[in-house]
């Protein structure tokens, strides 16, 4: 597929502007924090994530605002260059702003993309995993109805994954609520509803395994996955991991290595 395009990585800490519009079709992704776009044709605004597009048509008026430390790409292109053309007749074109949401693919390929530096290895450099991102977005932009209004799913979607990205932080249901732009009481009530917990429970059950994973398969210090996972204190950390898993964060790693030394130095069958 042959697409022209031009990319802007924007990392900047605080971003916010006005309304505005570009003279190309813009294809807007974001790679952490939370973003409130509006448009005038919108009746109301939105709120994108992670695991979520946005595309605006040439000319449109849109605003964007996000959270401090945001990161996003903004694909700069033709949108007939990007929608296969096999399914041409079978769609309207796009007159407004629309969001998706992402891919098990495009999302692996937005983490690489996150984190490549511009000067990368031969094998594949930012503008050949750029093509892939756009191949993949094209694809799903054509197969996929656009989501036109706010599900509670597709909320507790993105939510979902922005405490995954995010285990660090202020994961509390008051702050996510703000920041998804709902009120607390209906967060909580959507999230039960999708999820069959709280997200309080969610966001613990999320941060053990995520530290048992990192106990098991890295040379991490304990104090930096407990950090890293969003305990504040070690005796917090050691109770809840004891109280999950029957082993305090020392004995979890000792038994990953024994784990690991097994698969490594398999026995041999008698002869």
């Amino acid at each position: 597929m042959n697409i022209d395009f031009d990319v802007v990585c924007d990392n900047q800490g605080h971003y916010s502007n006005g309304p505005h519009a570009h003279s190309y079709d813009m294809l807007f992704v974001p790679l952490d924090g939370i973003f409130s776009v509006s448009s005038p044709r919108q009746a109301r605004g939105d709120v994108l994530a992670s695991g979520s597009l946005w595309f605006v048509p040439e000319r449109h008026i849109h605003h964007v605002s996000a959270t401090p430390g945001q990161r996003h790409l903004c694909y700069y292109l033709n949108i007939d260059n990007l929608m296969p053309q096999v399914n041409a007749d079978l769609r309207s074109p796009i007159r407004q702003s629309e969001k998706w949401g992402t891919s098990l693919l495009l999302s692996d390929l937005l983490r690489v993309r996150a984190h490549l530096a511009r000067k990368s290895g031969p094998l594949l450099g930012p503008y050949e995993l750029d093509l892939l991102i756009l191949q993949e977005a094209g694809r799903i932009m054509t197969a996929v109805l656009p989501s036109r209004s706010r599900e509670p799913a597709d909320i507790v979607r993105e939510v979902r994954i922005h405490i995954g990205e995010h285990l660090d932080g202020d994961l509390s249901c008051a702050t996510l609520a703000r920041q998804f732009g709902t009120s607390e009481r209906t967060l909580s009530r959507w999230f039960h509803a999708e999820q069959g917990q709280s997200i309080g429970q969610y966001v613990l059950d999320t941060r053990l395994a995520e530290a048992k994973r990192l106990l098991f398969s890295t040379t991490l210090p304990v104090v930096e996955i407990q950090n890293t996972v969003g305990f504040a204190s070690a005796p917090h950390f050691a109770y809840a991991m004891r109280k999950a898993f029957g082993l305090s964060p020392r004995h979890l790693r000792r038994r990953g290595a024994a784990e690991r030394q097994e698969i490594d130095s398999p026995d041999l069958p008698s002869t």
